[in-house]
């Protein structure tokens, strides 16, 4: 009889266990495939906020320049004005200088203006407004030159009667109105974007909490099974009593061990991954005694542990827990990513006076320590041009850069590292060069891609340095370039305006 109900009770132990093990498989395996689309999601999202913020950076830019001519235009006046009124070579060269610039900056504004229709109509108009200009301009100059101020003045008076620069102001005025139309919606979509993504996260966070409640209720649920069979099995072999005793004193223990697991994790949600990485650690603790029960069991022969159970706890569960650990430390840095970039994306850039050459130098010093190490110096060629732009982003950028090329020195060559830079047109162009390991020239554009790395990985990060350099140039408004060859080391080409517009209201 004895023998029939512990075979019956092994029969049923062994049901027990396989639906436990499919119903905890079924939960982790749900609960992350959920979390994995969503971090798809959020990095989609991540990557239209890089679109909507460049084309705001694109906005700022097209204002500037509008702004730009449009004091070039004044300034021209102003040099005109100043030449009939005192025929100097200093006003005829302000004059001619001016005018010489304004042409080439409206073709500027037409190509930076391609995108959106009324522009492009605004930016014809404002051709023919300045054609009509320069004709009459031109003509009074050309008096003035040969001598023939009198009728000049008098041109110049006639021109008063006859206005060209105000339909010409009021060009301007409305293009600079368009591009602030423009500039309020492409906010708003950025705003709405952030938070989307903020849902997204939150999402996530409330997916994870229900993940971690689900795994504990189903482990409270085996742990009482476990003890619903020791009394069973306490019934069934009286011999085995104190055994049975002190096993039901371990398994207490271990179920103490999970209501406070359950404490924290109600009362102390903090970060759902944690908990997660948490409980997993409660679940390895947990195993110890189920293994020192299965041992124990397995030195009676005449009542072995049922096989199924045994696989479960020495094999299956600790292969889950192996699964979740690693799943969640990815899933850990995957979201620290994401909310990284989001939160550098929402930040007010503050606009200050930078002097690069006293900033590079403080980088290179923070990691001298670590070129010593590998034979390598670092320095910076002539002098930096300074430049007004945000300090945190600039030296994240710069920071990012010069670490980067730290870490990817080759073995073959003493390492060198170059920072220089210079005054082009109307930019500041800065490199970082160095002879490392290079990059592949198909690489070139995937560096800068999130979560995508290139060569041999055999270097820690998460694949978000160069994507956040790039969002980062982007919000400043600026370019990143890279040219390299395997082998050859590495030049990062970083454009930026000399002087960022203030964000702050």
């Amino acid at each position: 009889m004895v023998e029939a109900e512990s075979r019956a009770r092994t029969a049923a132990n062994d049901l027990a266990a396989a639906t436990f093990r499919r119903t905890i498989l079924a939960v982790l395996g749900a609960g992350l495939i959920a979390l994995a689309l969503m971090v798809g999601v959020a990095i989609w999202l991540v990557d239209r906020a890089q679109t909507f913020s460049r084309w705001t950076d694109h906005s700022y830019v097209v204002q500037n320049d509008i702004n730009h001519l449009s004091a070039l235009i004044e300034q021209s006046e102003t040099a005109r004005r100043g030449f009939l009124l005192v025929p100097s070579p200093t006003y005829r060269d302000s004059f001619v200088g001016t005018e010489a610039q304004i042409e080439p900056q409206i073709d500027r504004l037409s190509i930076e203006t391609m995108d959106d229709p009324i522009e492009r109509a605004n930016v014809k108009g404002l051709r023919d407004l300045v054609k009509a200009r320069n004709d009459r301009v031109s003509g009074v100059m050309k008096m003035a030159e040969a001598g023939e101020f009198d009728e000049a003045i008098a041109a110049f008076i006639q021109d008063r009667e006859h206005p060209v620069l105000q339909p010409l102001r009021k060009k301007l005025q409305s293009m600079l109105d368009e591009e602030r139309r423009l500039l309020a919606l492409r906010v708003a979509r950025e705003r709405d974007n952030a938070g989307i993504l903020l849902g997204v996260v939150v999402i996530g966070a409330v997916l994870l909490s229900l993940l971690a409640v689900g795994s504990m209720f189903i482990m409270r649920r085996y742990a009482a099974d476990l003890n619903r069979a020791q009394g069973e099995l306490r019934v069934l072999n009286a011999e085995l009593e104190e055994r049975v005793r002190q096993r039901t004193m371990e398994l207490s223990r271990a179920n103490e061990e999970i209501q406070r697991f359950a404490y924290i994790v109600s009362h102390d949600l903090r970060s759902p991954l944690v908990n997660v990485m948490g409980f997993t650690s409660e679940l390895e603790v947990a195993l110890k005694p189920m293994r020192e029960l299965i041992e124990g069991l397995k030195a009676r022969p005449s009542d072995p542990p049922p096989k199924a159970v045994v696989e479960a706890v020495e094999q299956e569960m600790p292969e889950a827990i192996g699964f979740i650990r690693a799943s969640s430390r990815k899933m850990d840095g995957l979201i620290n990513a994401i909310l990284r970039l989001s939160r550098e994306g929402r930040r007010t850039l503050t606009p200050e006076t930078l002097l690069m050459d006293k900033l590079v130098s403080g980088l290179i010093d923070n990691v001298r320590h670590r070129l010593g190490e590998r034979g390598a110096d670092a320095e910076i060629e002539g002098v930096l041009p300074d430049m007004t732009s945000d300090r945190l982003a600039v030296e994240q950028v710069f920071g990012n850069l010069i670490d980067n090329a730290v870490k990817y020195l080759s073995p073959k060559r003493a390492g060198r590292i170059v920072v220089r830079g210079r005054r082009e047109g109307g930019l500041l162009i800065y490199e970082v060069q160095d002879n490392g390991r290079g990059v592949d020239p198909k690489d070139h554009e995937r560096i800068f891609e999130l979560f995508r790395r290139s060569g041999a990985q055999d270097q820690t990060g998460e694949g978000i340095g160069l994507a956040h350099v790039r969002a980062l140039m982007y919000r400043l408004g600026g370019t990143i370039t890279c040219v390299s060859e395997l082998d050859r080391g590495a030049t990062f080409r970083l454009s930026f305006p000399p002087i960022l517009i203030d964000e702050r209201p």
